[in-house]
This record gives C-alpha cells, sequence and structure tokens, in this order.
C-alpha cells in the first residue's frame, strides 16, 4: 500500500473515531434512498436504537405517523439536494416510542466524480432546551397576565430617563391614565409642582441607582388634579450585562390609610398632650406585666430616671428602681421586690376592680390607684395628696388643739384623761384646772393682741414646768388644765401647783408693757376623788370655784363639800329661770338730775328681783351668773319691754335709760327686738336711750358703729357706760355716735383723794362739751363729789346724793317733791 493510501486510511480511522466519540450529537450517514448506513454512539444515545438495530433501516422511522405522512422525510432530503442543505426541528421518535425535539441538519454527499453517495445527517436533541423556553415563554406570559391583572398596585417600567414604558390596570385604576395617553410621559408629572420644583422625581431615581431601591411614601397627582398618598417603591432594572434598562416602579393609594393615620395620630398627639398635662402620673400594663405607656407626671411623681419608666419594662423592674438601695443586701431587696409584685397581683386578682393604696416617696405622699383590665393588665394612676394630707393634718390638729397656743384642746384633753383613768381603780393621776386672775382688765384695756400674747405666754411658762408625760391643755378662754399622768402624791402635785402660780404670776413684757396676771388652780385626784373623767373634771373645777373665793393666787384639793357649791349653783339657776317664767322681776329707777338748772333729765331703769324663796337678791349675786349661763339676753328682753312699758305711763316726758348686756348687744335680731319694744309700749325712740359698755363694742367696733348707727336713725339715744375704765375709750368718744358719756363711779369716788381723778373729769367733761355730747357722772353719794363736779363743769348727776333706785310709784312722789323743792328754792331766791 502507498504512502499516501497509508496516510488516507490514517485519517479515514482518526474521523471515525472522533464521530464516533460525539455523544450530544447523533451523527450518521443514509444513503439516497434513506436507509440508514452508520451510526454513531451520540445517535444511539440520542434515539436508544445500536448500530446493529438501526443500519439498513430507512431514517424516516424516526418521524412521527403524521409527519410520515405528510411527507416530511423525503422532502428534507429533496431540499438537502435542492438547496444544498436542510436544517430544521421537530419532533422524532425514540426506539421506546418516546419523542424528542430535534435540531436536524442533513447535507447532501458527493463522489470524487460528482456522482450523490448519500446524506450527512446531524441530529442534536434540544428538547430540554425547548421545554426551557417553553417555561420561559408561559412564564413571561403569566408575569405579563399578572402584572396586567393587578388593579391595586400601580405597576409600570421606566425608561433610564424616566419615562414611562409601559402601563398596569392598576396604574390605570390609581392614576387615571390609559396606556395610550401615558407611556412615552415623564413619570415626574405625577408629583406635585412643589416636589417636582424640589427635585423629589430626580433624586427617588438617584436613590434607587445609587442604592439598589427607593421607598417612599408622599402626595402625588391624578390625572383629574386630585391628590393621593402614594407608597412608592423603585428598583433599577439591569441586563445580563449588568446595563441599566429602566425602572420597575410600582405604587399604592394609600389615601384611605394615610386620613385614617392622620386621625389616628391627631387622637395620639391629643392623648400624648393630654398625657403630658394631667395632674395625675398614670401608666398601663398589659396582661404580661409589661409597661405599655406612661406619661412624664408618673415619672416625675415617682421621682425616677428618665430611663427608668420605659415602654417595654415590666413590673419587676418598676418596683427594683422604686426600692432598690445600695445599703440593702440585694438578696434583702429582691425579696421585697417579689413580696411586692405577688401582694399586688393577688390583690388585682381578688377584686378584679380597683385596688387603692397610698405610699410615701421622698416626702411626698401619693394616692395610688390600681384598676384591673378585663383582658388583663391593669392602669395605675397617682396622685400627689402631700398638701391634702398636710390640710388633712392640720385640721386634725386644729380638731385636737387650741389655735392660739398650740396646746391641745379640751376635746383632746379629754380623750387622754379618758385613757389614764382606763384603769379604774387602779389608775394614778392628778388633774389640775386653771383659770387666769386679773386677765379680763388686761383684755379689756390693753385689747385682744395683747391678751392672746399673754395666753400664749402662760402656756409656755405651764409647759416648762412639767414632766415629760405630763400633759397640758387649753380648755378655752383663760381656762387651762394640767394632767400629771401616774402621779397622785399630794407633795409632788402641790409643789407643781405652786411653781405654776409662782412662773405664771411673774410680770412679762408684752408688746412693750409690762403685764401682770395670776392664777388659781383646783385639784383633783383619781382615784381617790373619781375615775370617771367628766366627774373628775368637774371635781377639779369646783376646787378651783374654792381657790377663786379664797382671794385666788392659790391652789386648793377637790374636798366632798364642794358639792355644796355645784347645788347653790344649780338651784340658782332653777330659781332665776323660774322667776322670769313667773314675773318675779321688777324694775326700780333712778333719776338723773342736771344740777345746774334744776332738772330731772331722766332715769336708769334697775333691775331687781324678789324672790319668795331669796328674798331680796343684789344684782351682783345674779346678773353675773345669768350672763354666765346664758340667760341675760332673755332677762334683758324683758327689761327692755317692762322699762318702755313703765316710762310710756310717766307724766313727764323722761328718758329712761336701759342697759344692753354683751349677749344682747350680739344679737343678730337687736334691732328687731328694740323696735318691737317701743312699737308695744308706745314709747317715741327719743325717749329711749340705751347704755353700752366699752366691752360689749371692743371685740367688732367696725360691727358695732354699725348697729349704733342703725339705732340713731330710729331716734334712740346711746351712752357710753363706765367710761374711764377702757383702753379705748377715746378714741370710742371720736368715731362711734354716743349722745351721752356717764364717768364711772371709781373716777367719782376718788374725787378729793386721788388728784388725777379731778383731772380726768375734767379732760372728759372738756372733751365732751366740744363733741357737744352730754356727759353724766354715776356714784354721786356726797355733797363735796357733787360741788368737784359741778366745778369741773359736770351738772348731770345720778346717785344716792340725788335719789336711791326706787319704784315707778315711788319714782313719782320723788320727782313731785323735787320739783317741789326746786320751786321753793327759787322763791328763796326771788325774796
Amino acid at each position: 500500500m502507498s504512502q499516501t493510501a497509508l496516510a488516507d486510511s490514517g485519517s479515514d480511522a482518526l474521523y471515525r473515531q472522533m464521530v464516533q466519540g460525539v455523544k450530544d450529537y447523533a451523527i450518521y450517514l443514509i444513503d439516497p434512498s434513506g436507509v440508514v448506513s452508520n451510526w454513531n454512539a451520540g445517535a444511539q444515545r440520542a434515539k436508544g436504537y445500536t448500530a446493529q438495530e438501526i443500519v439498513g433501516q430507512h431514517f424516516s422511522r424516526f418521524y412521527t405517523e403524521p409527519d410520515r405522512a405528510a411527507g416530511l422525510p423525503q422532502r428534507a432530503l429533496d431540499c438537502a439536494l435542492r438547496e444544498g442543505k436542510f436544517e430544521g426541528e421537530g419532533w422524532r421518535l425514540r426506539q421506546d416510542g418516546t419523542r424528542f425535539w430535534a435540531h436536524v441538519v442533513i447535507d447532501p454527499i458527493f463522489g470524487e466524480e460528482g456522482a450523490l453517495i448519500g446524506f450527512a445527517k446531524i441530529t442534536r436533541d434540544l428538547t430540554a432546551q425547548v421545554e426551557a423556553s417553553r417555561r420561559t415563554t408561559e412564564q413571561e406570559r403569566l408575569f405579563r397576565l399578572l402584572v396586567q391583572g393587578v388593579t391595586d398596585y400601580a405597576i409600570y417600567l421606566l425608561d433610564p430617563e424616566g419615562v414611562v414604558s409601559n402601563w398596569n390596570a392598576g396604574a390605570q385604576r390609581a392614576k387615571g391614565y390609559t396606556a395610550q395617553e401615558i407611556v412615552g410621559q415623564h413619570f415626574s408629572r405625577f408629583y406635585t409642582l412643589d416636589d417636582r420644583r424640589a427635585g423629589l422625581p430626580q433624586r427617588a431615581l438617584a436613590t434607587a441607582l445609587a442604592t439598589g431601591k427607593f421607598e417612599g411614601e408622599g402626595w402625588r397627582l391624578r390625572r383629574d388634579g386630585s391628590r393621593f398618598w402614594a407608597h412608592v417603591v423603585i428598583d433599577p432594572i439591569r441586563d445580563e450585562m449588568g446595563t441599566l434598562v429602566g425602572y420597575a416602579k410600582i405604587t399604592r393609594d394609600l389615601t384611605a390609610q394615610k386620613l385614617q393615620s392622620d386621625r389616628m395620630k391627631a387622637v395620639s398627639d391629643n392623648l400624648d398632650l393630654a398625657l403630658a398635662h394631667m395632674s395625675q402620673g398614670l401608666c398601663l400594663f398589659d396582661a404580661q406585666e409589661r409597661l405599655v405607656l406612661s406619661n412624664e407626671r408618673m415619672r416625675s411623681l415617682l421621682q425616677l430616671p428618665e430611663t427608668a419608666i420605659r415602654p417595654g419594662a415590666t413590673l419587676t423592674d418598676l418596683l427594683w428602681e422604686l426600692h432598690a438601695d445600695p445599703a440593702v443586701d440585694y438578696e434583702e431587696t429582691a425579696a421585697k421586690v417579689r413580696a411586692l409584685r405577688l401582694a399586688h397581683l393577688a390583690a388585682l386578682a381578688a377584686t378584679r376592680e380597683t385596688v387603692n393604696e397610698e405610699m410615701l416617696r421622698q416626702d411626698r405622699y401619693l394616692s395610688v390607684s390600681h384598676r384591673a383590665l378585663p383582658a388583663g393588665g391593669w392602669v395605675t394612676t397617682l396622685d400627689d395628696i402631700t398638701e391634702r394630707r398636710q390640710i388633712e393634718d392640720r385640721i386634725v390638729h386644729l380638731a385636737h388643739h387650741d389655735t392660739l397656743t398650740a396646746l391641745p384642746n379640751r376635746v383632746t384633753f379629754r380623750d387622754r384623761l379618758e385613757a389614764a383613768l382606763a384603769g379604774g381603780a387602779q389608775a394614778r393621776c392628778a388633774l389640775l384646772y386653771l383659770d387666769l386672775d386679773r386677765f379680763k382688765p388686761v383684755n379689756d384695756t390693753l385689747g385682744h393682741p395683747v391678751g392672746d400674747a399673754v395666753l400664749q405666754t402662760v402656756a409656755q411658762r405651764i409647759t416648762a414646768q412639767l414632766r415629760k408625760n405630763d400633759v397640758v391643755a387649753r380648755l378655752g378662754g383663760d381656762e387651762f388644765a394640767v394632767l400629771m399622768d401616774g402621779c397622785d402624791k399630794v407633795q409632788e402635785v402641790n409643789r407643781l401647783a405652786e411653781r405654776l402660780i409662782r412662773e405664771i404670776s411673774r410680770p412679762m413684757q408684752v408688746n412693750g408693757q409690762q403685764v401682770v396676771v395670776g392664777v388659781s388652780i383646783g385639784i383633783a385626784c383619781a382615784p381617790r376623788h373619781g375615775t370617771d373623767p367628766d366627774l373628775l373634771l368637774r371635781n377639779a373645777d369646783l376646787a378651783l370655784y374654792r381657790a377663786k373665793e379664797h382671794g385666788r393666787a392659790c391652789h386648793r384639793t377637790y374636798e366632798p363639800d364642794m358639792e355644796l357649791v355645784v347645788q347653790q349653783r344649780r338651784d340658782l339657776e332653777q330659781d332665776l329661770r323660774r322667776a322670769l317664767e313667773l314675773g318675779e322681776f321688777t324694775l326700780h329707777f333712778q333719776p338723773v338730775v342736771d344740777t345746774g338748772r334744776g332738772q330731772i333729765t331722766g332715769c336708769e331703769a334697775l333691775l331687781r328681783w324678789e324672790s319668795p324663796k331669796r328674798g331680796r337678791v343684789p344684782p351682783g349675786d345674779f346678773i353675773p351668773f345669768a350672763e354666765e349661763i346664758g340667760m341675760m339676753s332673755e332677762i334683758g328682753d324683758w327689761v327692755l319691754r317692762a322699762a318702755c312699758r313703765e316710762a310710756a305711763g310717766w307724766v313727764q316726758p323722761l328718758t329712761v335709760s336701759v342697759n344692753l348686756s354683751v349677749t344682747q348687744f350680739h344679737r343678730e335680731d337687736l334691732l328687731a327686738r328694740v323696735s318691737l319694744a317701743l312699737a308695744e309700749s308706745g314709747l317715741p325712740a327719743e325717749r329711749l336711750e340705751l347704755e353700752i359698755t366699752e366691752t360689749a363694742m371692743i371685740d367688732d367696733v367696725v360691727g358695732a358703729t354699725a348697729i349704733l348707727e342703725q339705732l340713731r336713725r330710729l331716734g334712740i339715744r346711746i351712752a357710753l357706760d363706765d367710761f374711764g375704765t377702757g383702753y379705748s375709750s377715746l378714741s370710742f368718744l371720736r368715731n362711734l355716735p354716743f349722745t351721752r358719756i356717764k364717768i364711772d363711779r371709781s373716777f367719782v369716788h376718788d374725787l378729793g383723794i386721788k388728784p388725777e381723778a379731778a383731772a380726768i373729769v375734767r379732760a372728759v367733761t372738756g372733751m365732751c362739751d366740744s363733741l357737744k355730747v352730754s356727759v353724766t357722772a354715776e356714784g354721786v353719794e356726797t355733797e363735796r363729789q357733787m360741788a368737784m363736779l359741778q366745778a369741773e363743769g359736770c351738772a348731770e348727776l345720778q346717785g344716792f346724793l340725788i335719789s336711791r333706785p326706787c319704784p315707778s310709784a315711788e319714782l313719782a312722789v320723788w320727782m313731785d317733791d323735787y320739783a317741789r323743792a326746786r320751786a321753793g328754792e327759787a322763791e328763796a331766791v326771788l325774796a
């Protein structure tokens, strides 16, 4: 064999090996009639036939029955001969009858002489690629249908410049544009003018490009110009090479949600505003014991740092904040917190309503209310009740203490006394009842501010002499009481009483004036003098009364015979009430004369009591007692009516003077009672003169002025009785509407004895003369007194020298005698 033949023979072998080695392509020859001549491994793999099975078979067996019936195998060969090549795709059959999608290339093969040898046929199984393509096409179709079918979202594409490329139904629904109207338009037309000027559309694309995504919300415009609130997502779209091809834009109309959100925000803002400005602290815990919300007032009231009260914090967290103490052991605090938590939850579970408690937080009292919620959890509110507690404490203090001296009052003292006597016969205590001597003159002459200061000083002096467990109280007015609990030794009690008398009697400086008062003390000891609080108080009071009878500034201990005094006072009260009911009171009248003119100017009505049992009772023995027990107002009314009635029957139209008691003067219906007495008697108002002491007016000068002016408008005359004994008498003269001043009998008595008495009479007479006010001297008993009064310019006199008080019938006789005597004196002068 030649070298060329050998070489060709080697090449053929290589070609055969190459063709036989290809497994992804079916490569084989068919003769001019279409019969398979050879077969490679790729053909066997693709179609399932071995070479032995298929060589000699017509290649048309690979076609489906419809393709064979249509002549497709022969047409392929004819096309290859005619065109020089056939290429196509279609379904082919494997040996097992299954189909595969084949890409077929058929080339005609010619010999060296140009004769047709057969056809080279290359077939590739593209079933997988076709299926993948089909799936891709189907998916793209589904994606197109999905996007086009979505109506709640505007989904569309933008090109790299922001121009709309496509448009779905959701976009048309949201923005009102059809695809034909908007595709090709720039997407910025959906933005408001202000947003466009601010460059928002371009910034959105730039953000999407820079970060891979833009997401935001804002107002967008519909085709008709109306606004809607849009939630927008923009994603950049790139091809396989990473080149930007545009943007996918998804927009959802959230206008309803925006409006709802705005409403909820407004509600939330208002809630926050309300919570921030509540006077109460408030917090809400859920069923898991976690804090949902709280206000600043809560944190402020609990005086906690800002980080202590935060949403999500547990009840345990809050309790730790409230009770943690670096000085206390951790385990002890933990146990306390656990106990408080369990107690709180148990209380809520037990009531399922409201649990109220109080807590003290750094000197502030807080009222805490926990209200359980139906779904679990609770609401807690806090109120700062510090001021209320202080007021309540102050009220309690005031209810149990004297406001002037800050000492316990009568109620508190009685409670302490009752506690001390709880042991009955085994009780050991002493009760000292104190009453100040000479206090009323100090209070009346120097005024109530001085009197109050005296009482405060006395309270301090008493307290300074007591043991630690002793109690002192102000019972009222100038009365005090001391309880020596656990002590009934006479010597020790007497020593305390003597110290109190000595200390209280020391002079005291008050408002620049020296004041001296004394004290009388009554003592009763348990169990000797009783084990009942009221009995012991009464017995001490009886002992005090005995001390005052024995000259004051002393102390006396209760004795059984002191009961007689109580009985006497009780009998006197009964007799006084009976006297008023049975008409045992009478009036005597003492005339007032103008010695200069020799005329009677009026008469003073004076109360007298002729008792069937007691006989004639001096006024000084029953009038102060009547005032003390509250009867003087009723008795005074009787005196006023009786005096007006008597005076209305006098022949001479004289003025009748009636003394008003302190109680009468302070009655709200005084004016009505006086008017009624005048109306019932028919006495003209200008014939009635009411005598009032300075003591009755000193407490309320403004109110007294108003009352007196009302009386003066009726025509009634007003006299200031006992002038000269009061601290403010001179100011009274200038400011109050008096028509007469009565110089007190004490000054008249001292005329010729004390030089200052004449000076005072002279000054008062001169002052009254300048003020055009009448002046009368009381208690004139001697010719010398009368002469001195007349010498000082005081001609109107009243007293025993002129006439003793007498009944109305005797007064008429006296007045006739006085008139005849004056007439005789006048005739003697003329003769």
